[in-house]
């Protein structure tokens, strides 16, 4: 009576016993749709996720672009003669390295500088470095091993890229071109500092019987990325 009772209430019995019943049927079917109808929210939630980060990626990679660019424009203003640029990256330890040394110049507008200490500030300095140490694998002196300009980064169509991660570095390019008055450019990826405010790369240029390097900073001003401090291994000229 008891089994009778309970089947006809949609349950079964386990082992004879009418205490231990399990629905039967349409439960457990709405159980599967539930699961497929979380199973298929969640997998639209992680594309839309992925997208997003994509585009903010590719956002930021574009004003790290935007940036260079603008800098490199002022101190190469010829876009009708071939430029050469390093198509290693610098790596960009050596923008931290010489960031934190603080020996730092502020720009006025007419370019020109004198020593500003109050852009560094520690807290600020480890969280970029925590974030941009190490990035890539250490190729000769300043370059980088597997991160790589490519033409595409650059709005000068003149641009040139040659590898100047080599034993003999610029004379290697001085005789593949058979002229020894090139002149190299190379920069490292740029980064951000204090959230997203500045931008920060290293300057490299090399040619036959000197080389430059320091740190531009960058800052987004009415629209456009402006030069607000320099800085060096030595007191910056």
């Amino acid at each position: 009576k008891n089994r009778y009772a309970a089947e006809s209430a949609g349950f079964t019995v386990v082992s004879g016993n009418p205490q231990a019943q399990t629905p039967v049927g349409k439960p457990c079917n709405l159980n599967f749709k539930k699961m497929k109808k979380y199973f298929f929210y969640s997998i639209i939630i992680l594309l839309c996720v992925s997208n997003f980060s994509h585009t903010l990626f590719a956002q930021s990679q574009k004003e790290k672009d935007r940036a260079l660019n603008e800098y490199f424009e002022t101190i190469n203003k010829d876009t009708a003669q071939v430029v050469f640029v390093a198509k290693e990256k610098i790596n960009s330890n050596e923008t931290l390295k010489i960031f934190g040394l603080n020996d730092i110049m502020i720009i006025d507008a007419a370019g020109n500088g004198k020593g500003d200490d109050t852009l560094y500030n520690k807290k600020d300095f480890e969280i970029m470095k925590t974030k941009y140490k190490n990035k890539c694998i250490q190729g000769n002196r300043i370059w980088c091993n597997n991160d790589f300009w490519t033409k595409d980064n650059f709005r000068n169509k003149k641009v040139t890229l040659e590898s100047m991660n080599t034993n003999n570095e610029i004379e290697s390019i001085f005789e593949k071109y058979n002229n020894m008055d090139i002149k190299i450019y190379g920069f490292s990826e740029p980064i951000y500092y204090q959230n997203k405010k500045y931008i920060i790369f290293t300057v490299n240029i090399s040619a036959l019987n000197s080389a430059n390097k320091y740190i531009v900073v960058m800052k987004m001003i009415n629209k456009k990325w402006l030069v607000t401090h320099k800085g060096s291994t030595n007191v910056f000229n």
